[in-house]
């Protein structure tokens, strides 16, 4: 995604993380919902013309997706879409690639959760691989495009045992789509993908009250000053907090006091 879809996604995907890292429990049945919200949109091509058309009202566009979705999906996944309805695109797939793309999200953020991100992202090169080097699996998931379900089967049947259940669900996702992008290309996306989000620190913030916009980009400067990398963070409110702030980025454990002292520190080194 480039211009205005990048910054509507990076929007839309800082607000779904915040909702998934509060509810773990239905990531991944989110992850399906997300996929079939997404598939069909695209069944429908009056449908995605009238839901990225940038000069229809927003609120015409929620209230199709509710008319369609409302019954069918949970209140997480409805609201993601909503915020995708809400925003502008600049290009009417972009929005199709945004819900993929938060489907992907919810299966990383398990993944992460149960400790095994890295070796999906390793599992997902390896299958990108396997397809460049296998022409007669290339020549299946070729045979098989205009029937991108069967592309999924196929891979599911080759993958289901042999890594992770969360990989397969990835790269069966990565070719059960109508695109044109080639079936290794797909699986190779979502494992930079998800190689983009391991690099990123993640750190759950916890505050006496809420941190306003100004106060969230001096600590999420601060924090990128000490691990040298972007860090995502997830905020919280508890009362219950003494001195007013709690950060906790892996097994790093940070009052906010602790944590002037080492942003100080490294600014008299970097002097």
């Amino acid at each position: 995604m480039r211009g205005t879809s990048s910054t509507s996604f990076a929007e839309v995907l800082r607000l779904t993380e915040a909702a998934f890292a509060g509810d773990r429990t239905a990531l991944e049945p989110a992850a399906q919902e997300l996929f079939s919200v997404a598939d069909a949109i695209d069944s429908s091509n009056q449908l995605v013309r009238t839901l990225s058309d940038p000069g229809r009202p927003a609120e015409v566009k929620e209230a199709t997706v509710r008319s369609l979705f409302a019954d069918r999906v949970g209140s997480q996944t409805l609201e993601a879409s909503l915020e995708i309805m809400r925003r502008r695109w600049s290009e009417q797939e972009d929005i199709l690639d945004a819900l993929e793309l938060l489907g992907v999200t919810a299966l990383l953020e398990q993944a992460q959760s149960e400790g095994v991100l890295e070796q999906v992202e390793a599992e997902l090169f390896d299958v990108s691989h396997l397809i460049d080097d296998s022409g007669e699996l290339t020549v299946a998931l070729d045979g098989s495009r205009e029937d991108p379900s069967q592309r999924a089967i196929i891979l599911r049947t080759l993958l289901d045992g042999r890594v992770h259940r969360l990989s397969v669900a990835l790269a069966a996702r990565a070719v059960g789509r109508r695109i044109d992008t080639k079936p290794a290309r797909r699986v190779e996306e979502f494992a930079r993908f998800a190689s983009d989000r391991r690099r990123r620190a993640f750190a759950s913030v916890s505050s006496a009250v809420p941190l306003n916009e100004a106060q969230q980009a001096r600590l999420g400067a601060v924090l990128a000053g000490i691990y040298g990398r972007e860090v995502q963070m997830n905020l919280q409110v508890d009362p219950d907090v003494v001195g007013g702030l709690r950060i906790q980025v892996g097994d790093d454990l940070y009052d906010a006091t602790v944590l002037a002292r080492l942003s100080r520190a490294r600014s008299q080194l970097v002097a």
